[in-house]
């Protein structure tokens, strides 16, 4: 009788998991559903002072090598903020012009929802989205970039 307990309690743990397992990309895509509606307007003016920070600031501020790191540093952290931008907007592009199978398809497969966006919007001929997510994606890894090298060469001897 143990035993027969202990299996059953087994195979509803599992079952427990396997829903759990099912539930997740679920929770995630309603997340990220209230997240695109209710973050990404602020987002985008957060990512824009950064982007004035980063070029009025900053880069002036990289002149002196004593500030390099602390520079080179911040750049590269802002770099997230525009890639948290390029996401969201990448997964509200996708979601409104595709739907939700075609969200989780680039979620599981083709690295994320970005590209799918990408696609989606060079497909339909929507070229204004196109090349504003092609932008913050360009400004996301050139602010990585450039904050890298610039705290690399001051830390140089």
């Amino acid at each position: 009788m143990v035993e027969r307990s202990k299996k059953i309690s087994a195979a509803l743990f599992g079952g427990v998991v396997l829903v759990g397992l099912f539930a997740l990309p679920v929770v995630f895509i309603l997340g990220s559903t209230w997240a695109a509606n209710h973050l990404l307007p602020p987002l985008v003016i957060i990512g824009w002072i950064a982007v004035a920070l980063d070029i009025a600031i900053l880069l002036p501020l990289s002149i002196f090598k004593r500030l390099r790191g602390f520079t080179g540093s911040v750049m590269f952290l802002s770099s997230y903020v525009f890639g948290l931008v390029a996401w969201l907007f990448g997964f509200v592009l996708t979601y409104s012009i595709l739907g939700l199978w075609p969200v989780i398809i680039g979620l599981l497969f083709f690295g994320g929802v970005v590209p799918m966006a990408l696609l989606a919007t060079m497909l339909r001929g929507l070229w204004n989205p196109f090349f504003y997510l092609l932008a913050i994606l360009v400004i996301t890894f050139a602010s990585r970039r450039i904050g890298i090298s610039i705290s690399a060469s001051g830390s140089e001897q």
